[in-house]
């Protein structure tokens, strides 16, 4: 607590303005040096057991009896050649456009999402893709997407 003390009084001509009280108090300073202390060992704990905690927990995941396995989706490829035969390729197998509804209503019948990947060749246009996205609809596909990859830039030494 900050001590109170009375100012002596000074001879001479401003002896009156001498006669206020002055406060003085004791520098409080926080020690630094066990904060730091506490901070490392703090830190050389975390180091050692975050390593351990990586490892994860042993589980036991429970089992059921009418359960189906996690597949791979259903992917339909429209080569270029589909404007000269109307055949694309289901699951690797060629297939007319006039029954793919049906062969894409088997291959789904088991699954869950009802998803198709179609993937084509660069030179299909739009309209031949969406002729082929109609069947899908007439088969029950709820979603279709179309599968890209990222155009190649050339590199010039």
């Amino acid at each position: 607590m900050p001590k109170v003390e009375e100012l002596q009084q000074t001879p001479g001509r401003h002896a009156r303005r001498a006669r206020s009280l002055r406060v003085s108090s004791s520098l409080a300073e926080i020690n630094i040096v066990p904060l730091v202390d506490v901070m490392l060992v703090l830190l050389v704990i975390f180091m050692v057991t975050a390593p351990m905690m990586q490892q994860g927990f042993g589980i036991h995941l429970p089992q059921a009896k009418n359960s189906t396995a996690v597949s791979a989706p259903v992917t339909v490829y429209v080569p270029i050649t589909f404007r000269a035969d109307g055949k694309v390729s289901l699951q690797g197998e060629s297939v007319r456009l006039a029954v793919l509804d049906e062969r894409v209503r088997q291959a789904l019948s088991d699954k869950l999402v009802k998803q198709v990947i179609v993937s084509s060749d660069g030179r299909i246009t739009i309209q031949e893709l969406m002729q082929v996205g109609d069947k899908l609809q007439q088969a029950g596909v709820e979603k279709f997407a179309i599968q890209t990859q990222p155009q190649q830039t050339e590199h010039t030494p």
